[in-house]
C-alpha cells in the first residue's frame, strides 16, 4: 500500500517521503474518488496517507477478533495493518486466518516482548502516520478519518491522542477522561505517568514516521516502552496536542499487564530519575495539576 498525492487532476503513489511516484492503478484512482463523494465536505483534498496500525499479541484470542475488527471496518479507505503474533499457541493464529484477507501482513515467531514485536511491526510499515493497538483494545469506525481530518487542517500537529476512555471484559465503555493539554516540557520531565501528572493513554495516540524513527521504541522495555518514548518525541521538540474524541478504548481485563504498576513504574525511574524527588514536591505537582485541567479546558483541539 501507498500513500497518495493529487497532482494535475491524478491520483499518485508516493515514495516514504511522501514524493509522488507514479499514478495510481485505475481501480485505486476509482476507490479514491468514490471515498471523496462520501464526504459532507466541499473542501479540496490533495492526499490520502497511508495510515499504519500495527497489533502485537501473544496467546490473545479472546479479544483480537473484535480488535482487528475495529481496525478493519475504518471508513477512512487508507489504512495499513500489520499483526505480530509472539508464538501464540491458544486460538489466536486461527482468528488472523480468518481475516488474513484484510490484513497487509502477519507474522508469527518469538519475540523479547511487546516492544521488540512492535518495533519490527514498525519496521515493516510503509505509512505515513503511525499508531498501535493492543489485542484487546479498540478503535471506532471513525477513528483514522478524524485523525486524518484534523492533522490535515493543523499542519504543525505531529502527535495527536484522543481523551482517555476504558471498556470493560464485555465492551461496555465505562470511563471517559477529560479534555487535556499536555505540557511539552512536562512530558519530557516524564511527569506524565499515572501516579503524577496521569498517563497519556497509548491507545488512541498517532504520529508521524518521521518524528518515530528519529527515536524508535524501546524494545528493551516490558512496560513502559510508550511511556519512554513519548519522552523521546518531546526532547525532540514535538508538542501532543489532545483532541476533544474519543479515538480508542483501553480495555479493562483480569490479565492486563498493565496492574504491574510496580514494576512499571520501576522502568520509569530508570528512564528519568527516581519519583522520591517527584514526593518531595507533591504539593507543586498538585498545583500544576490543577493549571493542567484549567489549560486543558482552553486550548485542547475541538
Amino acid at each position: 500500500k501507498f500513500s497518495y498525492k493529487l497532482k494535475d487532476g491524478t491520483w499518485y503513489m508516493c515514495d516514504l517521503d511522501g514524493n509522488p511516484v507514479k499514478p495510481a492503478p485505475e481501480d485505486i484512482q476509482n476507490k479514491i474518488l468514490a471515498y471523496l463523494d462520501t464526504l459532507p465536505e466541499k473542501e479540496k483534498i490533495d492526499e490520502l496517507p497511508l495510515v499504519s496500525v500495527i497489533t502485537v499479541v501473544l496467546n490473545g484470542e479472546k479479544y483480537l477478533e473484535q480488535t482487528i475488527q475495529s481496525v478493519i471496518n475504518q471508513t477512512y479507505p487508507n489504512v495499513e495493518y500489520i499483526i505480530i503474533d509472539g508464538g501464540s499457541t491458544d486460538g489466536t493464529l486461527d482468528t488472523i486466518k480468518k481475516y488474513e484477507d484484510y490484513i497487509d501482513y502477519w507474522l508469527s515467531e518469538r519475540d523479547e516482548g511487546m516492544y521488540d514485536a512492535l518495533k519490527k511491526g514498525f519496521s515493516l510499515a510503509f505509512g505515513r502516520i503511525f499508531t498501535w493497538l493492543n489485542y484487546d483494545d479498540i478503535f471506532y469506525s471513525y477513528t483514522v478519518e478524524v485523525v486524518w481530518e484534523i492533522l490535515r487542517k493543523n499542519k504543525k500537529v505531529k502527535w495527536i491522542t484522543g481523551l482517555p476512555s476504558v471498556i470493560d471484559d464485555r465492551s461496555r465503555l465505562i470511563k471517559v477522561g477529560l479534555p487535556r493539554y499536555y505540557f511539552k516540557n512536562f512530558i519530557k520531565l516524564g511527569l506524565y505517568r499515572g501516579d503524577v501528572l496521569g498517563f497519556i493513554q497509548q491507545e488512541g495516540t498517532f504520529f508521524y514516521r518521521d518524528i518515530y524513527f528519529k527515536s524508535p521504541i524501546n524494545s528493551s522495555l516490558k512496560l513502559a516502552g510508550d511511556y519512554a518514548l513519548w519522552v523521546e518525541f518531546a526532547k525532540q521538540g514535538i508538542s501532543l496536542y489532545g483532541t476533544r474524541t474519543i479515538l480508542a478504548s483501553f480495555r479493562v481485563h483480569k490479565n492486563n499487564k498493565s496492574k504491574m504498576l510496580s514494576f512499571y513504574y520501576s522502568e520509569c525511574e530508570k528512564l528519568v530519575g527516581s519519583y522520591k524527588i517527584w514526593s518531595s514536591i507533591k504539593y507543586l505537582l498538585k498545583f500544576i495539576k490543577c493549571l493542567d485541567v484549567i489549560f486543558s479546558k482552553i486550548k485542547v483541539i475541538k
